[in-house]
C-alpha cells in the first residue's frame, strides 16, 4: 500500500511535536500557542499546549528535553530537517540529511527515566547527555504507528554553549547547542500524546458482519473543519499493515469529492464510489455506518450533529451521528457483563459490589471438575467452553443450545491448558473460539474439535490468548512476551496475520485482555515493582497503572472493553498467589452465589471471569 504524503496539517505537528531538535532559527524565534482541540477530544475547540523552544533551555538536561519534544510552527514535509537542523551549529558537521526518497521516518521512543548529564569526558567542554529510550514504533503520514525501525536502548547528545566570530570579534550564540546528535528523528512518547489525539477509524471485516478498530494520531493543530477529510483520507488509504489481513479496504476507486466541511452542525461527506458498490440500501448503510463511526470524535458528550453523505454530488443518506450510532453499534457487546468465577471445580455467579449475576448457563451434572471457563450468546442461546481437569491432564469440554447446557463433547487432552475465549464478530451459524494447549494455540468449534493456529512473528512457547470484543483481533503471550495479531475466519476457520511484537515497560508478561477497543490490561514485573498490571495501547505508545501491586503473579487476568461511549468501567479481576480479585479487592467466598454454601470448605474462588 502506498503511504500517502504528509498533509500540511501534520507535517506541522510532525514538525513540532518532538522531533530530533526542532526548533526555530535563533534570529525568527518565536512562541506558538496554536489553536487545536482540548487534550484527547480532537474537537478543534481548545488550546494546543505551550511549545517549548531551544532557547528556553536553562541546562544541557532540558534542552535534551525539548529536542525530543519540542514542537515549531507549520511547514512543510521538505522542512523538517532544515527545522531539526536548527538546534545544530552550522559549523558542527552534524546536519541531519533527508532521506532520497519517501516520507521520513519518525521514530517514537519512550523515554526510561529522566536524562543523565555529565561533562564532556574529551575535555572540550560542554555536557554529555544520555537517555535510555525503548523503541516504540515508527509514525507513518496516515497516522499509523508501524513497528520499530531501529534498536538502539539509549543516546548520547553533545551539548555546548556555542560563539562564532563576527569581524574579527568572538560573540556568543544564543542559548544551548547541539553539536552531534544522534542522525535520526526521534519522538517522544510523551510529546505524541501531547501534541496528538488517538482516534479510531474503522474497516469491516470480510464478513462485513463488525467493524474493526485501527487506531491512528491526529495532530492537535487541525482545526474541526479539516479533520474528517483528514480521517476520510486514512480510510481511502486503507488499514494499517497490521490490521489488514483481518478487514477490507474501501472499495477499489473511491476516492473524495472535495473536502469533508463541517457545515455548523452537519458533516458533509462527497464520494465517488463504484456504482456497483451502492446499488443496493444494505450497501450504502455498510458505508454510511463505518463512516459515522470513523469521521468524527466517540469520546464526546455532546452531540456531534448529522452527517450528510453524497455519492457523486448526490444526496443518498443523512442522519444524526449520535443516534446512528446507537442504532448501529461497530460490533455487539452487552453492556452490562456477568462476573463468574470457579469455586471447588464449579463455576458460580458473583455478587460485586451492587452488580448480582444470577445464574450459570450450564446443567449442574455437567458443571464440575471446573479449571476456567469462557461463555458467550444471550437470550437462551449460549455456548460455553470448560477446561477441566482430567487427573494429571486438560481438557476442554465444548457445548452450545440453550440453557441450561446438557450435552458437552470432548475430544482429547493435554497437560497444560490455559483460559479459553470466545471469538465475537463471526459467523453466527459457526461459533469458534481460541484455547492454548501445550504451548500452542489451538481454534475450537462448538463440537470440541481443535485445529492448530500458527502466528507467524511470535517467537517461543505460548502461554495465554485473549480476543479483542471485535473478534479480528488477539493478543498473544508466548516467551513472556506480548504479541498483537490480525485474525480472519471464514466458515470456523481461523488465519492470524503476522503478529507485532508490543514494547512495553511490563516485563516477564504472565497475562492480556482487552480493556478497551485500543488497549490491553497486561500483567507482569517493572522494575522495581515484582508485579503490576498495566494498561497498553493496542501500539504500544500508551501506557498507565492499572494495579500497583497484584501480590503476585497474575493468572485468569480478566477485562471488560470500556472505550465506547457510555459504557461503564467494571475494572479487571484475575487471580494471583491463590487470590482472586475483583476491582481492585480480594473475591470473598460470601460473594460466590452458592445454592447451599459449605460452610467448612477451605476453598477460594478462582479464575473470575467476565459473560459479555
Amino acid at each position: 500500500m502506498n503511504r500517502p504524503i504528509l498533509p500540511a496539517a501534520a507535517v506541522a505537528l510532525l514538525l513540532c511535536a518532538g522531533l530530533v531538535g526542532c526548533g526555530i532559527p535563533a534570529e525568527t524565534e518565536v512562541r506558538v500557542d496554536g489553536k487545536g482541540p482540548q487534550s484527547g477530544q480532537g474537537t478543534g475547540n481548545g488550546l494546543t499546549p505551550s511549545l517549548p523552544l531551544r532557547t528556553d533551555a536553562k541546562d544541557a538536561k532540558q534542552l535534551t528535553a525539548n529536542y525530543l519534544t519540542t514542537a515549531a510552527a507549520g511547514g512543510e514535509a521538505s522542512e523538517i530537517y532544515s527545522r531539526v537542523n536548527s538546534y545544530i551549529p552550522d559549523d558542527s558537521g552534524a546536519k541531519l540529511k533527508p532521506k532520497a526518497s519517501g516520507e521520513p521516518a519518525i521514530n517514537i521512543v519512550r523515554l526510561l527515566g529522566a536524562p543523565q548529564s555529565q561533562n564532556n569526558p574529551d575535555g572540550s567542554g560542554g555536557s554529555v547527555v544520555t537517555v535510555y529510550v525503548q523503541q516504540v514504533g515508527v509514525l507513518r503520514g496516515d497516522g499509523s504507528v508501524g513497528e520499530p525501525e531501529l534498536t538502539d536502548q539509549s543516546y548520547e547528545f553533545t551539548v555546548r554553549e556555542m560563539s562564532t566570530t563576527v569581524g574579527g570579534k568572538t560573540q556568543p550564540l544564543e542559548g544551548y547547542w547541539m553539536v552531534d546528535p544522534p542522525p535520526v528523528l526521534l519522538l517522544s512518547t510523551s510529546a505524541l500524546e501531547t501534541y496528538y489525539s488517538a482516534r479510531t477509524i474503522y474497516f469491516w471485516n470480510a464478513g462485513r458482519t463488525n467493524l474493526v478498530p485501527d487506531l491512528r494520531y491526529l495532530p492537535k493543530s487541525v482545526p474541526r473543519e479539516s479533520q474528517a477529510t483528514e480521517m476520510l483520507g486514512w480510510l481511502i488509504g486503507g488499514p494499517s499493515s497490521w490490521l489488514a489481513p483481518a478487514v477490507v479496504p474501501l472499495p477499489e476507486g473511491t476516492s473524495r469529492i472535495g473536502n469533508a466541511p463541517n457545515q455548523g452542525d452537519r458533516l458533509e461527506v462527497n464520494l465517488a464510489v463504484p456504482a456497483s458498490e451502492v446499488n443496493e440500501e444494505v450497501e450504502l448503510d455498510r458505508l454510511f455506518t463505518q463512516l459515522a463511526w470513523s469521521l468524527l470524535p466517540t469520546d464526546t458528550d455532546g452531540s456531534n450533529g448529522e452527517l450528510e453523505l453524497k455519492i457523486q454530488s448526490q444526496r443518498r443518506k443523512v442522519a444524526d451521528v449520535n443516534e446512528y450510532r446507537r442504532a448501529h453499534p461497530p460490533y455487539q457487546i452487552s453492556a452490562s457483563p456477568k462476573r463468574y468465577c470457579v469455586f471447588e471445580g464449579v463455576v458460580y455467579p458473583l455478587r460485586v459490589g451492587d452488580e448480582v449475576t444470577q445464574s450459570v448457563p450450564v446443567q449442574e451434572e455437567q458443571n464440575h471438575d471446573v479449571h476456567s471457563a469462557a461463555f458467550v450468546g444471550a437470550e437462551g442461546q449460549v455456548a460455553a467452553a470448560l477446561v477441566t481437569a482430567r487427573g494429571d491432564r486438560f481438557a476442554l469440554r465444548v457445548a452450545e443450545g440453550t440453557e441450561p447446557l446438557r450435552s458437552f463433547a470432548e475430544k482429547q487432552t493435554f497437560k497444560s491448558m490455559d483460559r479459553p475465549v470466545w471469538l465475537r464478530g463471526g459467523d453466527p451459524r459457526a461459533l469458534v473460539g481460541l484455547v492454548v494447549a501445550d504451548g500452542e494455540l489451538y481454534r475450537f468449534n462448538d463440537s470440541a474439535e481443535l485445529a492448530k493456529v500458527a502466528v507467524p512473528g511470535v517467537s517461543g512457547r505460548i502461554t495465554g490468548v485473549s480476543a479483542a470484543p471485535d473478534g479480528h483481533r488477539i493478543a498473544v503471550v508466548a516467551g513472556n512476551t506480548l504479541y498483537v495479531a490480525a485474525l480472519s475466519t471464514d466458515g470456523g476457520a481461523v488465519t492470524a496475520g503476522r503478529a507485532r511484537r508490543l514494547v512495553t515497560t511490563v516485563t516477564t508478561v504472565t497475562g492480556a485482555d482487552w480493556n478497551d477497543d485500543s488497549g490491553l490490561a497486561v500483567a507482569g514485573a517493572q522494575p522495581g515493582k515484582p508485579s503490576v498490571i498495566q494498561s497498553v495501547g493496542v501500539d504500544g505508545v500508551s501506557e498507565y497503572a492499572v494495579e500497583e501491586d497484584t501480590q503476585g503473579a497474575v493468572l485468569h487476568l480478566a477485562a471488560y472493553p470500556e472505550d465506547q461511549p457510555h459504557r461503564v468501567s467494571f475494572g479487571v479481576m484475575f487471580e494471583a498467589n491463590g487470590v482472586a480479585t475483583a476491582s481492585s479487592k480480594p473475591i470473598l467466598k460470601e460473594q460466590v452465589i452458592m445454592p447451599a454454601p459449605p460452610s467448612n470448605t477451605e476453598g477460594k474462588p478462582s479464575a473470575p471471569f467476565f459473560w459479555y
